[in-house]
Parts: C-alpha cells; sequence; structure tokens
C-alpha cells in the first residue's frame, strides 16, 4: 500500500487536464462553501440549498465533498496560490478510494481464495491502466469502481452477518451517492440472496442495507431535499435515450447504444495480455465453483455490470467509463486464476509468478507512459497501433490536451486565439489558470462548431489555432474532413495521433461541411443477447448451489 500511495503521489499530476475535471472541482468548492454559509447565516440553510448545490446537480455528491477535503487540505497546507497543487491533491481524493478498494479486495480475496490470488487482486488493480488512470483523475469514475467494489463486500458480509446493515448499507449508499452506474450491485444482490442463502434472517439483513443505504444518499444531497420526488427521478432517468446523443465509436463504427460483446472485447483489449488470460482463466476456475457463494458473488456482479453496459439500452460513452466498474471484479478473476496457476506450480515456481506476472505486464504499460493510461491497449489487440487499425476509440477524455499546449506556448505569436472544441473550453481555462497555458493566449470557441458560451467567435480569428482532440465517437462529417489535413502538430504513440493543432484557416475551409456519420442500432436482438446472457449465468450458479444442497 505504501508504494502505491507513493505511485500515485508521483504520477498525479502526469496527465493532463481531464472534460469533467473543471466542473467537479468548481462544484465542490460551491457544496462545500454551503456549509460555511450554514454555519455563518444558520436561518438561511434550507433557501440557500439551490444556489450552493444546483452546479452539476445532475451527478450525485459524494464525490465532489470527498476530494473537496482533500483540496481542502492541500490549501491549508500549502496556500491557494498554486492551483495546479489543489487540483492534484484533489485527484488524490479518487486515488484514496482506489487504494481502499485495493485493501479491501484483498482483504475479501485472501479470506475466500487463498493468500495468492489476494495478492494477484492486489497488484491487478494497479497493472489495469483503465483503472489506474481514472484512479488519478478528479472526477467521478474511478470513484465509481472503487465505491462499487467496497459496497459489494460490505454487503455480502452483511449477508453472512459479518458486519451491520447500517455499516454495509451506508457503504451502498456513498456508492450510489457517487454515480449511477453502481445500480448493478442491486439486482446481484437480490439473486445471491434468491440462489445461495433463502433464508429469512438474510433477507432482513439485505432489506436493512438498502434502507440505510437510501438514508445515507438522501442524507448526503441536500439538493434533493427541496423537491425529493421530482429531483430524484430526474437524477435516475436523465441519461435515459442519451446513447443517441453520446455514440460509441468501436470496430470503425459509430453505436448508439454498445452491442453486447463491447464490454466483452474491453476486458481482453484493455488490460495487458497477462491480466486478461488471467482473468479469463479466473473466470472459468469461478464458474467451476459456483456453487461457492463468494464464486457467486463476484459472477453476478460482474455479469450484471457487463449485460447492463452491452444492453445497448444505455449510454456507454467515453472508453469504459460507465462500466469501469468491471475491472475491479476483472481484477478479482484475475487474482483467483494466479492463485489457480500457483497451485500446479512447483514451489520455485510459485514463488517466481507473481514477480513475473508484473514483468510480463508492465512493458505496455510504461512504453504507453502513466501519463497516457486512459490511452493504453493491451498486447493482445496490439497496444494503441493496433486498436486504431481494428477500429477503437484512441482516446476521449481530452487528457492529451496538455502536449498540444506546451507546443502553444512554445509557437504561437503573443496574443493568439486557440480554439478548442465544443465541451473542452474550461480544460484550455484550467490550464491557464494552473499556469500551465501562457496567459497572452486567448482559448475560445468557435460558434459554427461550438455553443456560443463562455468566449467564443463567430468566424474564425487570423493567425488562430485549433485544439483537435480525435475522438472518433464525436466526430462530424467536418471533424472527418478536418482530421484528413496536414496538422501544425501532432503529439502522436506508435504513429497514432492523440492531440493534434491545425490553424485556423485549416478549419475555415471544413466548416461548410455539414452532418455526422449515422450510428448503428445495435436493436432489440442485442439486449435479448445480454439478456440471454445473464439468463445462462444465472442457471449456472442456481444448479451448481442446489448440487451442493
Amino acid at each position: 500500500m505504501a508504494l502505491l500511495l507513493a505511485a500515485g503521489a508521483a504520477t498525479v499530476g502526469r496527465t493532463g487536464i481531464t472534460w469533467d475535471e473543471p466542473n467537479y472541482f468548481t462544484s465542490s468548492y460551491s457544496y462545500l462553501s454551503w456549509f460555511v454559509h450554514v454555519a455563518r447565516s444558520p436561518a438561511d440553510w434550507w433557501a440557500s440549498i439551490d444556489r450552493y448545490w444546483e452546479q452539476s446537480h445532475e451527478a450525485p455528491p459524494f464525490f465532489k465533498l470527498w476530494a473537496g477535503l482533500f483540496a481542502a487540505a492541500g490549501a491549508l497546507l500549502f496556500g491557494t496560490d498554486d492551483l495546479g497543487l489543489l487540483g492534484n491533491f484533489y485527484r488524490m481524493g479518487s486515488y484514496a478510494l482506489f487504494l481502499l478498494a485495493v485493501w479491501g479486495g484483498f482483504r475479501f480475496v485472501r479470506r475466500e481464495f487463498g493468500e495468492v490470488a489476494a495478492w494477484g487482486t492486489a497488484l491487478s488493480m494497479p497493472l489495469i491502466p483503465a483503472l489506474f488512470g481514472f484512479a488519478r483523475l478528479g472526477q467521478l469514475d474511478g470513484a465509481a469502481a472503487a465505491m462499487y467494489l467496497l459496497a459489494a463486500i460490505g454487503l455480502f458480509r452483511a449477508l453472512e452477518g459479518r458486519w451491520s446493515a447500517p455499516l454495509a448499507g451506508g457503504l451502498l449508499g456513498l456508492a450510489f451517492a457517487t454515480k449511477l452506474t453502481v445500480f448493478p450491485v442491486v439486482p446481484a444482490s437480490v439473486l445471491w440472496l434468491l440462489i445461495y442463502r433463502r433464508e429469512r434472517g438474510a433477507a432482513l439483513r439485505l432489506a436493512g442495507c438498502f434502507l440505510a443505504g437510501a438514508a445515507a444518499f438522501f442524507a448526503l444531497w441536500p439538493w434533493l431535499w427541496r423537491a425529493p420526488v421530482a429531483r430524484t427521478w430526474e437524477f435516475l432517468t436523465w441519461a435515459g435515450g442519451l446513447q443517441d446523443e453520446r455514440l460509441a465509436y468501436y470496430l470503425g463504427e459509430w453505436w448508439a447504444g454498445a452491442p453486447w460483446h463491447y464490454p466483452l472485447v474491453c476486458l481482453v483489449a484493455l488490460v495487458p495480455a497477462v491480466v486478461a488470460l488471467s482473468g479469463v482463466v479466473g473466470a472459468g476456475v469461478l464458474l467451476r465453483c459456483a456453487s461457492s457463494p463468494a464464486a457467486g458473488w463476484v459472477l453476478l456482479n460482474l455479469g450484471f455490470v457487463l449485460a447492463v453496459a452491452g444492453s445497448g439500452l444505455v449510454p456507454v460513452y467515453g472508453g469504459p467509463r460507465q462500466f469501469l466498474a468491471a475491472f475491479p471484479l476483472w481484477a478479482v478473476c484475475a487474482g483467483v486464476g494466479l492463485g489457480w496457476l500457483a497451485r500446479r506450480l512447483r514451489p520455485a515456481a510459485a514463488a517466481a509468478l507473481l514477480p513475473a506476472y508484473v514483468a510480463l505486464a508492465l512493458p505496455g504499460i510504461l512504453w504507453t507512459g502513466v501519463g497516457n493510461s486512459l490511452e493504453y491497449y493491451g498486447e493482445a489487440v496490439g497496444l494503441i497501433p493496433g486498436a486504431r487499425a481494428l477500429g477503437f476509440e484512441t482516446t476521449y477524455m481530452a487528457d492529451t490536451y496538455l502536449p498540444a499546449v506546451r507546443w502553444l506556448n512554445r509557437n504561437a505569436p503573443e496574443g493568439s486565439t486557440v480554439y478548442v472544441q465544443a465541451g473542452t473550453y474550461p480544460v484550455a481555462e484550467s490550464y491557464q489558470r494552473t499556469g500551465r497555458m501562457r496567459r497572452d493566449l486567448r482559448p475560445a470557441y468557435l460558434a459554427p462548431i461550438a455553443v456560443e458560451k463562455y468566449v467564443y467567435d463567430r468566424r474564425v480569428r487570423e493567425g488562430s489555432y485549433f485544439l483537435f482532440l480525435p475522438r472518433q465517437s464525436i466526430y462530424t462529417d467536418q471533424m472527418l474532413a478536418l482530421s484528413k489535413k496536414e496538422p501544425l502538430y501532432a503529439y502522436e504513440k506508435g504513429g497514432v495521433p492523440l492531440v493534434m493543432v491545425y490553424s485556423g484557416e485549416a478549419v475555415r475551409e471544413t466548416l461548410g461541411i455539414r452532418g455526422s456519420p449515422e450510428p448503428r442500432d445495435p436493436g432489440p436482438a442485442n439486449a435479448l443477447l445480454a439478456g440471454g446472457g445473464m439468463v445462462a449465468l444465472l442457471a449456472r450458479l442456481a444448479l451448481s448451489a442446489r448440487g451442493k444442497k
């Protein structure tokens, strides 16, 4: 844990500022300011809720409060002059949850599957670049993945009678107060109860966990208090139909909702080959041991996360972020696979198993770079070059703006306008506020291809630049045409551009191009396939549990 803490602290600032971070950072400040305001003006506590809690109210507050406390600690220790340092403290809030998930996963696996499996799980989690990358960002997805694992472990222990319902339910409430993508833990818990523990006491304990979780969720989110029914419904439904707007890019095509095989492929494509192989072996071991309640618990949670993501009925965009909770569970599978292998090796070979595992996983990770963890693809698909050739999305969170900003700092004339893609103006502005973009440069939106918000122009300024993020899922026909032009600068890995800088003149030449690629609809059959896979898993677990009885 000490080594992981050191690794996180040493690399937390390597990744560029991402799409959501500026919004969540300022939301945290607003939420925490409400508590200060209430302490000073107690009579205004009710009327002031909307004023302080409206920002980013579509996303629950736990992580924003938690990470805000880390930023506040940084301000107390080092002052508020260095906003970049405060941003790193904010990111460490997410990393702290990641460390808790590693610790919780280690203890759970050691008790249920043995020592080697536990160490394999603890090593696999930081060796999955998507997990390690999101864990070092000040946004919700890494925190949600960590909280999913912690809540799942807590519910399992509560159903065993080892944890109290308020404790496990509190973790569940915090998980829901992080992001709604943790929802699969609820049906997984109910179905596990029906398969493995049809006891009145266990059912009452699970109901108690759900009640405690709901209470914690509502207590933590004052935004809901003023209109609890309407605002809770808005929270539960705001993403409905969003898959038609926020697309997935996969196998060279645009998808309005992911096909059933997309999340399964990601478990192999987004991790080192040795981790993927261990995960497959471990999943097979768990299936063979499906009479074990712990094995069933892991498989049910993993299965539900993947089935929901692959149903085509929910938005899946931004790489694996909407189903990132699958990856800690995949790390558990990898640990179980390593434990199974260690039992079949001679003692000398078993002792070398875990060091060899790490040594085989690291080359691709180091080649990609810890600053580009979100862009990592494993050896199974040929790293980033192979992933691009196969039609995977190569970047998606705007973290790769950083090398382009450095190029502009060196090359752009004084006072130049720097146009950015829709949704990323706060990212560019944050680079200026943290001192990583020259103060004389002028970030702006170009109104024909972005909203008229913040700083914007309706016409391209002479001598301007355009930061182009090759995030294929958001491509319009205009962006596709621009991507075929020669950029002034491109930051590449293995010949694959991760960010480009174009001249304003090159952008002007493409502004008349209208339209967007037509996305594929996975259709009802896709949902039936995803659901059918889940039914098959349930049948396997039920038969195994019945056979044991």
